[in-house]
């Protein structure tokens, strides 16, 4: 059974003949739920609420938040066939309006003197095919623990022709082949009755399947171990400070090649936050951040920490130094300054480069190792990092590397 407006009408008769039929020849009745269609409502718990859905008998109600647009749903794991089809078709064909997060409220009796109480678990679950961010439902099946109906819960909006499509050739076949025997349809045949040839190329499908859905397993492991390298460093450098930020910065330098030095541990408030080293140039490195725009002090402590440097126990030379400052961490990346110093004049007489930590993220994520070590180093000569090597210098820098 299909509903595409406002979810089934389950007390109405064509919703029970419909679930009495099913109940009578002993298959699972299916129904496609829309959710979501009509005027929102709101409330102070849940925020903005689209009209749900009413489930059957006292197993209660299904709910739908809309989601933020831009929204990307992600497939669960231990999908069957039908369900996988499902979720799929979704992924590919998403609804034109917005994707809502599904929640499930249980019935709740009551009688004169009597408390309202859940009643206890069991009585049916919604699980989901597609979850959100935060691992919630977007879309889902639920079933009663009688396992005598699936209902299949969409967002409204999905394409009509695209449901009824996978209904016939994924959900009837799977879960009610009576229904298609019934109808004498082609899409049930009796395997038993196949021809080699046809049953030869049946196994070579379920084999080709078996090993897309295995590639797309390595292919999701991959891209979860490149995520929990990225989000780190790019959640600190985009929206970091301290002790946080200069570590984003000290990782980005490294993966440029660069050998880099903590000064902080040694020479505290005295020195700059770090020394980076590359194809013979040695550098100071100081990291700032700011909830606003930056103020124009900021390249004063740079120019502090390059005056006292030589002053300090244990250091050699520097050719100069660079600041890296986060600022209006409190915007999204896209809405903040483009420069950090917005003043051109400003800008145009500081003796000694300043960048903004976003523009390291983008030369990180891009891979730009040059552009990043023509930034901090100038012009070094060499394209490509050089090979790691032991380093021979005395003091307190050498012992900083151990």
């Amino acid at each position: 059974m299909l509903s595409p407006l406002l979810g089934p009408a389950t007390g109405r008769d064509p919703c029970k003949r419909y679930a009495e039929g099913a109940r009578q020849r002993g298959e699972t009745g299916l129904v496609i739920a829309c959710i979501g269609a009509g005027k929102h409502s709101y409330n102070v718990f849940s925020g903005s609420v689209a009209p749900g859905i009413h489930l059957p008998g006292h197993h209660g109600q299904i709910s739908a938040n809309p989601l933020p647009a831009g929204v990307s749903p992600e497939l669960t794991d231990g999908l069957d066939h039908a369900e996988h089809g499902l979720a799929t078709r979704l992924l590919n064909h998403p609804p034109p309006h917005t994707w809502f997060r599904l929640t499930h409220h249980r019935a709740r009796s009551s009688g004169p003197g009597v408390a309202r109480v859940f009643p206890p678990p069991g009585e049916g679950e919604l699980r989901p095919i597609l979850v959100d961010g935060l691992g919630d439902p977007v879309a889902g099946v639920w079933m009663p623990t009688s396992g005598s109906a699936r209902w299949f819960v969409v967002p409204h909006g999905t394409d009509q022709r695209l449901l009824v499509q996978w209904l016939v050739q994924h959900a009837l076949p799977a879960c009610v082949p009576g229904a298609l025997t019934r109808a004498r349809s082609s899409l049930v045949r009796d395997p038993a009755l196949a021809t080699d040839a046809e049953a030869r190329l049946v196994e070579t499908i379920a084999e080709e399947q078996r090993a897309h859905e295995q590639r797309q397993t390595e292919l999701q492991q991959q891209l979860a171990a490149l995520r929990a390298v990225a989000d780190p460093l790019r959640d600190r450098l985009l929206f970091g400070t301290g002790h946080p930020l200069e570590d984003a910065v000290h990782d980005v330098l490294v993966a440029a090649g660069a050998t880099v030095t903590r000064l902080d541990a040694v020479y505290g408030t005295d020195s700059a936050d770090l020394l980076a080293e590359y194809s013979g140039r040695r550098v100071l490195v100081e990291v700032k951040s700011a909830n606003s725009r930056p103020p124009q002090s900021l390249p004063g402590k740079l120019l502090k920490h390059l005056n006292t440097w030589p002053a300090l126990p244990g250091t050699e030379p520097v050719d100069g130094g660079i600041l890296v400052v986060n600022y209006q961490t409190k915007l999204p990346p896209a809405q903040r300054d483009t420069e950090v110093c917005t003043d051109r004049a400003f800008a145009d007489a500081l003796s000694l480069p300043v960048i903004s930590s976003a523009r390291l993220f983008d030369w990180w994520r891009r891979e730009d190792w040059d552009a990043m070590r023509h930034a901090v180093f100038g012009d070094t000569g060499s394209a490509q990092p050089p090979e790691p090597k032991a380093s021979g210098r005395p003091g307190l820098l050498s012992r900083l590397r151990r």
